[in-house]
């Protein structure tokens, strides 16, 4: 909150927010936060207190989310696109007091909290589905008041890593860990003159730090697009709301500037000045697309759910360097090192370690896999690199087994223990298999049968537990799985 109080300190009529062509200012903004703390902590929500955060990117999100962590309590952003088991998962491993959704969710939300032990408050943006608490009766029953500052080293956020092996991790950041991650959006240079155009997820580190972290930190306006999932339906809307707002700053993964670059819709995009590109590689037919059609560059930036921004290409010729991510930015250090954690030379290729201000210090409740990715200071990234001669750093590869779906990461070991649960399957592998010409990636599963198995009905059950971007596009059934002599799955072979 520090940072808000000074935005509004220095510019109390500065928009902080633009959503539906309305402008909220930054006093405007602290004086909701203050409310909102304040009716929250009349519900009993305090420091320490985790609570489920399962919203769209709106006004709402950034309003809440602020008002949670000037409480102490520990914000856990969910994918609002989640499915029953997969939110349930997340509120128990973070283990939630309360949570707080919008009316979309609201009945799946209920019926998770109405099974958990001990109680659990469900606040929701709406009464629409009989809820008695809504975000408008607490922001109307609250006092006001300037919050105090947090310790440094109490949590600010609890997020979800996928990982390679099953379930995903939870990352724990802390006040200083986040505060230094905005302090590297202020060092790319914005300035309150900015205008950052919000169209990937606040829930993710991604665009909560690029969106909600680089506002307060620079004084930017953040130009939020209304339900910008799925993008392809809201291109044109994205469009003409960059060029209505002259916007200066987006945010993006590959999948956004390509839709863009193809769209049929004319627009004036001449404001952008910056552009980056997050995620996975970006394809140079997605680069020069988006150049020739509007006339901007698209840079390359890198980061990670546990460390937050990593680097960022902002070299002044960014064609030549198109391949890169650029160099570590404000307070982190890259090193390539080889399997046993040794500095390589530049120009080899070894897994990315990385030492941050804004890093966490390990995942919560699983210690083995603490102890495997943060040791030395550094965290390991499984990522796979170089360094240039001139100190830029291309990216590789994985080592993990993620698979990327436009921007959003996949873990196949979840796909695989949905559809194994079926009856009718003896085994599955599930990979990504990669559309070199759109440089994304579809999910494939490999199915071996042990009886008549009806494609449709596992796809249903994916449909059932999983968010949709996991949900498999591409079965394949096969009487086995090719394996190595020592037996390691072939999944060269089943691409």
């Amino acid at each position: 909150m520090s940072l808000l109080y000074e935005q509004a300190r220095e510019r109390p009529e500065h928009p902080a927010i633009s959503y539906r062509g309305e402008r909220i200012v930054f006093a405007e903004l602290v004086e909701w936060i203050e409310r909102l703390a304040s009716g929250l902590r009349q519900r009993g929500l305090g420091p320490g207190d985790a609570v489920g955060l399962v919203l769209p990117d709106d006004p709402w999100f950034v309003v809440t989310l602020h008002a949670l962590t000037g409480l102490g309590a520990i914000v856990v952003p969910v994918n609002p696109a989640f499915k029953q088991a997969e939110l349930e998962y997340c509120f128990r491993s973070a283990g939630v007091s309360a949570v707080i959704s919008d009316e979309r969710s609201a009945g799946v939300c209920g019926r998770i909290v109405s099974g958990m032990e001990g109680e659990v408050q469900l606040i929701t943006t709406s009464s629409a589905h009989g809820q008695a608490d809504t975000l408008d009766a607490v922001l109307e029953e609250g006092k006001g008041g300037r919050l105090e500052a947090r310790a440094p080293e109490e949590p600010f956020v609890y997020q979800f890593s996928s990982g390679s092996t099953g379930r995903p991790k939870r990352v724990p950041r802390t006040h200083a860990q986040c505060a230094a991650e905005a302090a590297s959006y202020k060092a790319l240079g914005l300035v309150p003159e900015d205008r950052i155009f919000s169209a990937i997820p606040m829930f993710h580190t991604w665009g909560m730090g690029a969106c909600v972290f680089a506002s307060a930190a620079s004084g930017a306006t953040v130009v939020i697009l209304e339900d910008p999932q799925p993008f392809l339906r809201r291109r044109h809307a994205a469009l003409e709301l960059i060029e209505r707002e002259r916007a200066t700053v987006f945010p993006g993964v590959p999948f956004n500037f390509r839709l863009l670059a193809e769209a049929p819709t004319r627009a004036d995009l001449s404001s952008l000045r910056l552009c980056f590109s997050a995620g996975t590689a970006l394809p140079r037919s997605t680069f020069e697309a988006f150049g020739e059609r509007f006339g901007v560059l698209v840079r390359q930036l890198y980061g990670s759910t546990e460390t937050g921004m990593i680097a960022a290409n902002l070299s002044e010729d960014p064609v030549a360097t198109f391949a890169s991510v650029g160099r570590p930015v404000w307070g982190v250090e890259i090193e390539v090192v080889d399997e046993d954690g040794e500095t390589l030379p530049p120009g080899e290729v070894g897994e990315l370690a990385v030492r941050s201000p804004a890093a966490s210090d390990g995942y919560d409740g699983a210690d083995q896999k603490s102890r495997e990715a943060f040791r030395d200071g550094r965290f390991f990234t499984g990522d796979l690199g170089h360094l240039g001669d001139d100190g830029l750093l291309y990216l590789e590869g994985h080592r993990k087994l993620l698979i990327d779906v436009g921007g959003f990461k996949v873990d196949p070991i979840e796909v695989q223990d949905v559809i194994r649960a079926h009856p009718c399957v003896s085994d599955v592998i599930v990979v990504g298999v990669r559309d070199e010409d759109a440089g994304e990636e579809t999910v494939k599963a490999v199915v071996v049968p042990s009886q008549q198995c009806d494609e449709h009905e596992l796809l249903s059950l994916c449909r059932e537990q999983l968010a949709n971007f996991k949900v498999p596009r591409l079965v394949e059934f096969r009487d086995s799985i090719p394996t190595s002599p020592l037996g390691k799955v072939l999944r060269k072979d089943l691409v």
